[in-house]
């Protein structure tokens, strides 16, 4: 199969590891930030309404997308190839052609015809649901001791700690967001040989890879940009991605 060369770098669009814009070149039609669902309610005897919260919700993201060959017999081979890397059974990072160090997490989303990919016209167009709107960037890591520190999380947005630690002493041990007060505390004494696990998004903590109870005063945090923590005992390695709007 011959393929044209590679238009421009801002061309390349990665899905699952898998570079698309070796099959095809495309055209990304996405919004400047996802959008808002915002909530308002009606109050008896007053005009307008009063708000009530908003968020940011999913969206779709439709590529249209161009055979990269002049002849038209490729098609078959594209199809196979791009059903080979666009499947997948959870959504996985996408990387935009103009932001090439940041990615979505998203998934093909609806139907997918892949049957009339020409040269000269967007035929074709792949539809990506992202369901988290928020882009992920850097992963960082950060090696911390006992007592109070601080790290930059990066990005704009708040993001989630993985935590493994290394206690060191019987108490039982946390770590707490000083700047909010905020803080996880295993409910169990543990000691030098143990490890202490705490994944802050999915809100579970473990000692020796054996779930484990938190104290009721816990809540798992988030971190943005400068955030003060403290660590009870012992050391511990601190894992996280930026997230940016």
């Amino acid at each position: 199969m011959q393929r044209k060369q590679l238009r421009a770098q801002t061309d390349r669009l990665k899905f699952n590891g898998h570079d698309l814009s070796a099959f095809v070149s495309c055209k990304v039609n996405r919004p400047i930030m996802p959008p808002v669902d915002a909530t308002f309610e009606s109050v008896s005897g007053r005009d307008g309404e009063v708000f009530k919260s908003a968020h940011f919700g999913g969206y779709d993201l439709p590529v249209d997308v161009w055979l990269r060959s002049d002849d038209r017999r490729d098609a078959a081979e594209v199809r196979h190839a791009l059903a080979q890397m666009l499947y997948a059974t959870e959504p996985a990072p996408l990387y935009l052609p103009d932001d090439p160090t940041r990615y979505l997490l998203a998934i093909v989303s609806g139907d997918t015809d892949l049957g009339e990919i020409t040269d000269n016209s967007p035929s074709t167009t792949i539809t990506f649901h992202v369901g988290d709107p928020f882009y992920y960037g850097r992963h960082r890591r950060m090696d911390v001791s006992a007592g109070t520190f601080a790290i930059n999380a990066g990005g704009n947005r708040p993001t989630h700690l993985k935590i493994t630690a290394k206690p060191a002493s019987s108490a039982a041990w946390y770590v707490q967001n000083v700047d909010t007060g905020e803080q996880v505390r295993i409910s169990s004494g543990v000691t030098s040989s143990s490890t202490v696990r705490v994944d802050m998004a999915q809100e579970h903590a473990t000692v020796n890879n054996n779930l484990a109870a938190v104290t009721l005063d816990s809540d798992f945090f988030t971190v943005e940009r400068r955030t003060r923590l403290h660590l009870s005992s012992g050391t511990a390695v601190l894992e996280w991605w930026e997230r940016w709007l």
